[in-house]
Formats: structure tokens, sequence, C-alpha cells
């Protein structure tokens, strides 16, 4: 049933009103016309008790699951780093314990790095040995061992090259995660504020 905008409601039960049309329709049970739109349920004395707000539409449900499933991930992302920063202080005593170990992580890559740079030293010296070799083959066909030598050679000093490169950023990335985790204990433990923290 339609009813003008200052039609009085039925005196008893709850009333519930929409607008249809730019007009009001109302009904002791929900009128058709209300069905996927926002109502009002309202009381016999028209005091409205409560609104019920429209469904929403595909675009707003896929809003309003994207809204949600930012803010769950904001909430993993915060509690992720306050377990990080729980893990920090347990494991360091100090920002001394911090360089200690950076110190003891570096000093067992670097012993690596030396091995390695030594063994390329002596595959340098090896290739010397076999360049000078094949000099005597720049006019004449050089002996298939010698050939072989050199290639082999070769690929071994490209891989010890390549395992000393990976030695010396393993030791750059060393310094780099310490130097986090010591910027990180030291926000966390300094009772100063962080803009009077030295930079």
């Amino acid at each position: 049933m339609v009813l003008p905008a200052g039609a009085q409601t039925p005196p008893k039960g709850t009333v519930f009103c929409c607008t249809d049309n730019g007009h009001q329709v109302c009904g002791d049970v929900l009128p058709l016309q209300c069905y996927g739109k926002g109502y009002r349920e309202v009381s016999p004395q028209g005091t409205v008790r409560r609104l019920v707000e429209a469904p929403l539409t595909p675009e707003q449900l896929a809003r309003r699951e994207a809204e949600e499933r930012a803010r769950r991930a904001e909430i993993a992302s915060r509690r992720a780093e306050l377990r990080r920063n729980q893990s920090l202080l347990e494991t360091y005593s100090s920002v001394a314990d911090i360089e200690t170990r950076r110190d003891r992580a570096i000093e067992a890559v670097a012993t690596e790095l030396k091995q390695a740079e030594a063994r390329r030293a002596l595959m340098l010296k090896k290739r010397e040995g076999l360049n000078r070799e094949a000099e005597f083959y720049q006019k004449r066909q050089m002996p298939p061992a010698l050939a072989a030598a050199l290639r082999e050679s070769d690929s071994e000093l490209n891989a010890q090259g390549l395992l000393v490169e990976a030695k010396r950023r393993d030791i750059e990335a060393i310094r780099s995660r310490y130097e986090q985790d010591r910027t990180r204990y030291i926000m966390l433990t300094d009772p100063r504020p962080a803009a009077g923290a030295p930079h």
C-alpha cells in the first residue's frame, strides 16, 4: 500500500517503510517495492527503531572485500613486525653482541674468500704456463691435449671467479643484514626519541 509522506502508520506492531520512485511505501510486512532497497522499521509512535541498509551491489561488495583483505593484510604485517622485533630482542643482548656476531660471520666467509682467491691465483699461474706453451703453436696446429687443457683452464677460472664474487657478495649481505639488525635493535632499546638518535 502506498501512503503519503505524512500518513499515520498502523497503531500496532512495527511498520516497514522505504522510498520507491520518490514515494514513501509502508506496510506491516516489508512491501514488495522495498525488496533490494534500504528501509526503516518504525514504531507505532512514528519513531525509527532500526535502519536497514540496501544490499550491496557487486561492485560495492567487491570493494568491501578488497578493503577487508587489505585490513587483514595490515594486521598480519603488524603482527609479523612485532614477532620480528621480539625475536631480535631475544636473539641479541646488546649492540656489542650484534657487532661481535657480525664480525664472526664476516670472518668465516672472509677465510673462505681468501682460500678461493688463493686457488684462483694458482689457476692463473697454471694458465700462464699453458699460454706460454700455446705460443709455440701460433702458426701450426695445437696438440689436442693442450687445446683441452686451455678449455679446462678457462672453465675452472670462470667457476673460481664466480665463487670469489659470490663470497664477496656474501660478506656485503652479512654486513647489511647485521647493520639492519643493529639499527632496529637501537630503535627498540634506545629510550630517546628517534629524532634525537644519531644518523
